[in-house]
């Protein structure tokens, strides 16, 4: 069972938009897309690249250095199938938002 922690404050997060975060020492990528709030891994499973940077399209996290497009919903990686970003799960609680590391 992951241990949920607390990164910021659910309201500080926009449509569309993706912030690099950090909680207990995990950086994270977190995105808001169709009002859901899904939290990935920082770094691109190909070169490392911050995924914090990047940016939504087609309900895909597009890293900013070589444009690999990861499922915001799995990771999955859609240019490279055999690869994934590592997600994490969330929960808002008390205007929150939580992610299980």
């Amino acid at each position: 069972m992951p241990k949920f922690v607390r990164v910021c404050p659910v309201d500080d997060i926009a449509e569309g938009s993706v912030y690099m975060k950090e909680a207990d020492g995990t950086k994270l990528a977190i995105c808001k897309n169709n009002g859901t709030v899904y939290a990935m891994s920082n770094f691109c499973p190909h070169m490392t690249g911050n995924l914090g940077e990047g940016r939504i399209e087609d309900g895909a996290l597009v890293c900013p250095e070589h444009f690999w497009r990861f499922k915001l919903s799995t990771g999955r990686c859609l240019s490279m199938p055999d690869r994934s970003a590592h997600t994490f799960p969330v929960r808002i609680e008390d205007g929150w938002l939580l992610v299980g590391l």
